[in-house]
């Protein structure tokens, strides 16, 4: 470790494999919002428990945000109602959703289906 950009709330990094749902890349805009806090960033990998934003602005692990993503899907942004900062990394960080709407929660995975059925297994990439 010993690297200062790199943060969580409990100040020692989580493995990768300890994740509860794989992540997907994708590139899309996002902004987020609690008081003071109202900005933007980039979406750089979603899953359904969770995303990483790339920002300018300066978050904490364990800070609580509302956050809108703008999907390839429609040209409205899905509604996070609750995501808390789990780890920072430089102007990385991420993102656990907490609370959703169902209607969302289905653009959800329906975007999320859509993007995996794209990706090539990796067996058949030797």
């Amino acid at each position: 470790m010993g690297d200062e950009r790199w943060s969580t709330s409990s100040e020692r990094e989580v493995p990768m494999e300890l994740r509860k749902s794989p992540r997907i890349g994708v590139h899309s805009r996002s902004f987020f919002a609690r008081a003071p806090i109202d900005s933007e960033g980039a979406v750089v990998n979603l899953s359904t428990k969770g995303c990483k934003i790339v920002s300018d602005t300066d978050v904490q692990p364990g800070t609580v945000l509302k956050v809108w993503l703008y999907l390839p899907d429609h040209g409205w942004p899905l509604k996070v109602q609750l995501a808390e900062v789990r780890w920072t990394w430089g102007l990385a960080f991420g993102l656990e959703f907490l609370s959703m709407l169902p209607e969302d929660r289905q653009r959800l995975d329906r975007v999320l289906q859509a993007k995996q059925s794209l990706l090539i297994p990796a067996d058949l990439c030797r």
